[in-house]
């Protein structure tokens, strides 16, 4: 109603019709563009990052989930294995950092949700840095201490071991609250339809790749030697007699393999036939000896073969090419004897160079920090105010499609720690081999699955733009629940390769694997975007993704629950495979071929009663684009203020001059 260059002159009559003219001209722009975005709901964008940005944020996915992955895989192998901690104690620190996990979540997404980082002067104002970035910026060096240090004990003694253990496991499930939480949100927030974010999502599989490359570069540097953490000699049933660099404990006892001792003279034994490597338990050694020509052998040597008999150490020590000069010096490096660092400082340059390629893959996350402060979405485009914590909790929680959700992220996350964590157990303890055969073995499993899940990227990207994504959740759950514990079974075959039922295995799980991740952000974005409009515009990221975590980060504290099961089974870390008790073996095989596809299962179901489909889909996103549309416009008439406030205006007064003086076809036919 002012009175300025669009309404000098006239009368009060003209005056009310060009009125009329403006609303109804609004009216029709802004029916015009909600049936514009109504139509291209799901394939368009109103906010879009620049392509520098994208790729930004794109490759930033190394650093938020390199570190965390590394540590989740590979915690069990480098603590229990290779640095002999005990089972229990390392599973009792998982139970308790698992339940903290869960519930220190909640609480930073409100804070996230919120800006409370904003009000610190190095954040504001919240237009320049967005909600996010602060988190991402804080977040990722806590990451990047607990997960490099994890390599680094100080001390090798069981209570400093569980001590450090714990005191990185705080840092990385905090570090991750605060940074990982923060990338998740910025994906909903960044790409704004589901195609969009499915793309976001698969533009992170280059970097992804070189990132899980350079993961399983690790166990080849670090688990390719036997580690010096056991009682006795260890002989692996399927790897025959040890090789290569040995333990001290195979030098010490002299019964044990050289006949070399600080300690006692070596007893000799009596002769036994030359070992035909490997020898497996259960053979007979008369087969044996009648395949070589022998005769005249003992009644004695005719029983099953026993791989960690004397009888069965003593054909290893004949067998092996060795000078008595050559083991004495081998025996001094290993013990740390005459002035040598003992075995265990000549190998700490392995985890060494672990710990810093997982630091230099951490830094990459802090590139989404410049893509995180373009976010578009702010406090002030919600027509209410932001929950408090306990209301925005209940309000997620109560959400029937949030804990169908949660459910399948648990049941996931449940599923595949399991199978990274403890596969290292079930080779060792179960199948038979050797700890110095891991590092090649977890190669081989982590460079298939790369591959494949690469491989077959295009295919499921095609298929997402035909069907629903949780229809092809339920079908990938249902073929690998078939395949891969078949894979893990046929493992115990002596006479298959176990290098190719390895990669088999990966070949399943890479393909079945391959659309979770975007898979699952398409499920998630459309629950956040229904919660947004019925919050009249108010969207909860990080609350979604807390309440989220709180389920999926109990995961943990099952993962610990199944390794102190094992523990109260009987399993020993400081014991050689043969000499676990049945118990401890057979909790560890059925975790895997039982555990493994009843999880799969329930997950298949959980992914059928998923309920945004069809017509509540349909709604949703003509919902959504109404509501971008008023966004878009705001932002439109925000940035003109901003950027030509003065050159603009002429024009458009000349321009609603003209416009009031030459009515729509609407009102000229009224």
């Amino acid at each position: 109603n002012r009175e300025g260059p669009a309404f000098g002159g006239m009368k009060a009559g003209q005056k009310q019709q060009a009125t009329e003219v403006i609303q109804m001209q609004s009216a029709e722009a802004v029916a015009s563009m909600d049936a514009r975005w109504s139509r291209d709901a799901g394939s368009s964008a109103y906010f879009e990052l620049s392509a520098r940005h994208r790729w930004m944020f794109a490759a930033a996915a190394v650093g938020a989930w390199g570190p965390v992955v590394i540590f989740g895989a590979l915690r069990n192998t480098v603590y229990i294995v290779y640095f002999g901690a005990p089972a229990g104690s390392i599973g009792a620190v998982g139970i308790f950092m698992g339940w903290w996990n869960a519930l220190n979540g909640p609480f930073v997404a409100r804070w996230s949700d919120a800006g409370s980082l904003n009000h610190f002067w190095m954040f504001s104002p919240v237009e320049n840095w967005g909600r996010r970035a602060p988190w991402l910026l804080s977040g990722t060096p806590v990451v990047i201490l607990g997960t490099s240090l994890m390599w680094l004990p100080p001390s090798r003694s069981e209570g400093w071991l569980v001590a450090w253990y714990a005191l990185c496991y705080f840092l990385v499930v905090n570090g991750v609250t605060m940074q990982l939480q923060a990338y998740l949100s910025s994906v909903q927030e960044l790409f704004t339809t589901g195609v969009a974010r499915s793309r976001a999502i698969a533009r992170q599989a280059p970097f992804l790749t070189a990132a899980f490359l350079m993961a399983g570069v690790l166990p080849l540097i670090v688990f390719n030697f036997t580690p010096d953490t056991t009682a006795k000699c260890c002989i692996a049933p399927r790897s025959g007699c040890p090789t290569g660099d040995l333990p001290c404990v195979c030098f010490r006892d002299a019964e044990d393999l050289h006949g070399v001792s600080e300690f006692h003279e070596h007893q000799e034994l009596p002769p036994a036939p030359p070992p035909q490597p490997p020898f497996l338990p259960g053979l007979y050694n008369a087969t044996l000896a009648s395949a070589v020509g022998w005769t005249g052998m003992p009644e004695d040597w005719r029983r099953p073969l026993d791989a960690y008999s004397p009888e069965y150490v003593a054909s290893c020590a004949a067998h092996r090419t060795d000078s008595l000069p050559e083991v004495i010096a081998a025996r001094s490096v290993s013990c740390g004897l005459e002035g040598n660092l003992g075995r265990n400082g000549v190998q700490m340059w392995r985890f060494a160079i672990a710990a810093g390629m997982v630091a230099f893959l951490g830094l990459f996350a802090l590139l989404a920090v410049p893509p995180a402060r373009k976010s578009p979405v702010a406090l002030a485009d919600a027509g209410a105010k932001p929950l408090s914590l306990l209301m925005s909790m209940k309000s997620t929680l109560a959400f029937y499609p949030f804990r169908l959700f949660a459910g399948i992220q648990f049941l996931t996350q449940c599923y595949g720690t399991h199978i990274t964590s403890n596969i290292s157990l079930y080779l060792i303890y179960v199948i038979g081999l050797g700890p110095d055969e891991l590092g090649n073995l977890l190669f081989v499993l982590i460079a298939t699955v790369i591959a494949t899940r690469l491989a077959s990227l295009p295919l499921f990207l095609w298929l997402l733009k035909r069907v629903h994504p949780a229809t092809i959740f339920l079908v990938l759950r249902l073929i690998e629940a078939c395949f891969v514990p078949a894979f893990f079974a046929l493992l115990k075959v002596e006479w298959l390769n176990t290098t190719l039922l390895i990669a088999g295995a990966a070949v399943v799980g890479g393909i079945t694997q391959s659309p979770n991740d975007m898979i699952l952000h398409m499920l998630m974005g459309w629950l956040i975007d229904e919660d947004g409009v019925k919050h009249n515009g108010l969207r909860r990221e990080g609350m979604f993704w807390a309440c989220n975590g709180v389920c999926q980060h109990l995961s943990e504290v099952v993962i610990a629950l199944v390794l102190a099961t094992f523990s109260w089974a009987g399993f020993d870390p400081k014991k050689c495979a043969a000499d676990q008790p049945s118990t401890a073996v057979a909790a560890i095989e059925y975790s895997f071929l039982v555990g493994g596809p009843v999880t799969l299962l329930a997950l298949s179901l959980l992914a059928y009663l998923y309920p945004i489909r069809g017509a509540r889909l349909a709604k949703l996103q003509a919902d959504v684009a109404a509501m971008e549309a008023r966004r878009t416009t705001r932002m439109t008439g925000r940035n003109t203020e901003l950027t030509e406030p003065e050159e603009m205006a002429p024009s458009l007064a000349g321009q609603a001059t003209e416009d009031m003086l030459v009515p729509p076809k609407s009102l000229q036919s009224r």
